[in-house]
C-alpha cells in the first residue's frame, strides 16, 4: 500500500508541477499582453480613428458629388424636354429656316438664357492637387 500511495503522490506532484508551469506560462503571456500587445492595439485604434474620419469625409464628398451630378442630370433632362432630342430638333430647324428668316429678332429674346451651373472645385477638397507633380 505504501508503494501505491508513494506512486500516487509522485503522480500528484508531477501534475502539480505541470500546473505550476502552466500558471507561469499564463502569467508571462498575460504580462506580455498587458505590456506589449495592449499598447500596440491602442496605437492602432488611434490610427483607425483617423482613417474613419477620412472615410467619413470621403463619404460626404461622394454624396456632395452625387447631388451635384443629380442636379446636372435634371438640368440636362429639362433641356432635352424643352428643346427636344437632337434628331427631331435638327428636323425642326430644317423645316423652320424659311419662316425663321421672316420672323423678327424679338422671338429670339423669348428663349431662356443659359445659366451655367455652379460646380465644385476639386482643389477646394484636395489641396494637394495644386502642388506641382514630382
Amino acid at each position: 500500500q505504501i508503494e501505491s500511495l508513494d506512486k500516487s503522490l509522485e503522480d500528484l506532484l508531477t501534475r502539480v508541477d505541470e500546473f505550476v508551469g502552466m500558471l507561469d506560462m499564463i502569467r508571462s503571456d498575460s504580462s506580455q499582453v498587458v505590456n506589449e500587445s495592449i499598447p500596440q492595439i491602442y496605437s492602432k485604434a488611434t490610427e483607425m480613428r483617423q482613417i474613419y474620419r477620412k472615410i467619413d469625409k470621403l463619404e460626404a464628398f461622394v454624396k456632395m458629388i452625387g447631388n451635384s451630378v443629380a442636379g446636372l442630370e435634371e438640368r440636362v433632362i429639362k433641356a432635352e424636354t424643352d428643346l427636344g432630342a437632337f434628331p427631331s430638333t435638327f428636323k425642326k430647324i430644317l423645316h423652320t429656316i424659311p419662316s425663321f428668316l421672316n420672323k423678327s429678332s424679338s422671338s429670339r429674346q423669348q428663349q431662356t438664357l443659359y445659366e451655367p451651373p455652379v460646380l465644385f472645385k476639386t482643389e477646394d477638397y484636395f489641396p494637394c492637387l495644386n502642388e506641382a507633380p514630382y
